[in-house]
């Protein structure tokens, strides 16, 4: 599914986000380090970053947005490591490795179950008092509710077997980070369109 859509989309989305720039200029401005971008497609919210003065790791399902992103970075001459992972496994990083963990619409596609334990895998890898980076779609989105309910929240396209999407609450965000963040930011983003959007800083205890 994941190899299909970054190849018919080619470099048609290789651009920096919008949550990207408002993140750094707002929050990461006078601050540098490691950061993990998880799900970084082909990776232009990581290059912006990594000319911010972050050291940056990126990981993504797909080969073939990894083999883009690794071709872009040859033909500009930068050296991010990029790297095909299946993040809902355990992540090959020692304890408090990242400043920061970013990861923008890749949170979205998990069970519950499956979705806790990537959020156990990024507080581990997580520097203490580091900064958790996410934008979520939210329970308010247009989309929300199309398909078969697999889960709370949860809906499988029924014209994509296998393909879930996971639509978060500001209250589900809030009990995922319960106990071991302090957030900083937890907003909604509403798009005219109709998408919406869950934007979220937490600082690690």
């Amino acid at each position: 599914m994941w190899e299909q859509r970054h190849k018919k989309s080619g470099l048609r989305f290789n651009r920096v986000t919008q949550f990207a720039k408002d993140i750094y200029y707002r929050y990461l401005k006078d601050q540098k380090g490691k950061m993990l971008d998880l799900g970084c497609g082909k990776g232009a919210d990581s290059m912006f970053f990594h000319y911010k003065g972050f050291q940056v790791t990126a990981l993504d399902f797909s080969q073939n947005a990894i083999s883009t992103f690794n071709q872009i970075q040859q033909e500009k001459g930068l050296f991010i490591s990029a790297l095909v992972k299946d993040f809902t496994e355990e992540l090959i990083y020692e304890d408090e490795s990242f400043d920061v963990v970013y990861s923008r619409i890749s949170l979205n596609y998990f069970t519950d179950e499956v979705t806790r334990g990537i959020f156990a895998e990024m507080r581990r890898v997580l520097k203490s008092e580091g900064l958790l980076i996410f934008q979520v779609k939210s329970v308010s989105d247009k989309d929300y509710g199309q398909g078969t309910q697999v889960d709370d929240d949860v809906f499988e396209k029924d014209d994509v077997p296998g393909y879930k999407r996971h639509f978060f609450s500001q209250a589900y965000v809030e009990n995922l980070l319960s106990g071991d963040y302090e957030i900083v930011v937890l907003q909604e983003l509403n798009i005219p369109n109709g998408n919406a959007y869950l934007n979220v800083i937490a600082k690690k205890k």
